[in-house]
């Protein structure tokens, strides 16, 4: 499973990875977060520690590339790579090995998080948030896909800005239109602030997730179903006259009976089973937990969005929806 995390050079990234990854070493709605190599744990960890004390980590402008644990109650329950591309990916050719492997991911992931600098958007600065550049890229992976994902447009340093106005979201409009005219995407604008005081910062990483971990369990349990329909086939085929004939026919021949194959059917649905136990719990939490989200639909308005961002800007986790089916999203 792979997350691709874009945006240009300054926009917070590693400000927002490394202090996510700090928030999320104690439980967060029964979610944490681990580093699969030692190293990057220990960097991470230092840099969240720094942020908190006013030391904020120098931008680099190279793709870079971690592997993490998702876990719930203490346990792993989800393995996947962070692409983070830096500006650098924006700006070069498509003919460049940094510009190809940005494409390749973008078409291949599972989950995108698009960050943008409220500064720089609430002044119309559209160069230092390379907006149009990413808006070509992300429409165009977007066509290609046939799953679903979901798509994070994350606005960074929100705490400096006084208040979400229009001005600060007409420029993401055709991010937004893009978002609506898929039939495979799921997309939410998720205001966050990093530093001493941290805000939303768990947010864009487990919605970025979420679609892909119930598409895990719903497709766990899809595999379930016609492992034991199979199981069941065999089973019938291999009663009465027509299944003594093949029991004889397939020993003669060295190959399976139906006996044989219902119970490979079997317990393959059993192992299936017990992964869908496994993912089922921590994906209907995660489903209701980004719910709370100003979630990007075909009805809202540009205005509809500054008014649920600045609800939004206060903390998310305070709101409670009411729950729904999460694997209804696949039935739409």
């Amino acid at each position: 499973m792979r997350i691709v995390m874009l945006g240009h050079t300054g926009v917070g990234k590693t400000t927002y990875m490394a202090s996510l990854y700090g928030a999320m070493q104690q439980s967060v709605e029964g979610f944490s977060l681990r580093a699969a190599d030692s190293e990057d744990h220990k960097r991470l960890k230092n840099l969240a520690d720094g942020i908190r004390r006013g030391e904020y980590p120098v931008a680099t402008d190279q793709r870079q590339a971690y592997k993490f644990y998702l876990r719930y109650q203490g346990r792993n329950i989800l393995e996947f790579a962070w692409a983070d591309y830096r500006g650098g990916a924006l700006r070069e050719t498509q003919e460049s090995g940094q510009a190809q492997a940005l494409l390749k991911d973008l078409k291949s992931t599972d989950g995108l998080m698009l960050f943008f600098d409220s500064n720089a958007l609430a002044a119309k600065d559209h160069r230092s948030n390379q907006i149009r550049r990413m808006t070509t890229l992300t429409t165009q992976a977007l066509k290609e896909l046939e799953r679903p994902i979901s798509l994070a447009i994350v606005l960074t340093k929100t705490d400096l800005v006084s208040d979400f106005e229009l001005t600060l979201l007409e420029s993401l409009n055709g991010l937004i239109a893009a978002v609506n005219v898929s039939k495979t995407v799921l997309g939410a604008i998720i205001p966050i602030s990093c530093g001493k005081e941290l805000c939303n910062v768990s947010m864009p990483l487990m919605f970025a997730l979420h679609a892909a971990v119930i598409w895990q369990a719903a497709l766990a349990s899809t595999t379930a179903e016609k492992h034991q329909n199979l199981a069941k086939s065999y089973e019938d085929r291999g009663r009465g006259v027509g299944g003594a004939i093949n029991w004889i026919v397939s020993k003669v021949n060295e190959e399976s009976t139906f006996r044989e194959m219902a119970a490979k059917e079997r317990l393959a649905a059993a192992t299936k089973l017990r992964e869908f136990d496994l993912i089922r719990e921590p994906a209907e939490s995660l489903y209701y937990y980004v719910r709370k989200l100003p979630l990007i639909k075909p009805d809202l308005s540009l205005n509809d969005y500054t008014d649920l961002l600045e609800k939004a800007r206060e903390g998310l986790l305070k709101h409670q929806l009411k729950q729904q089916d999460p694997f209804l999203m696949f039935e739409e």
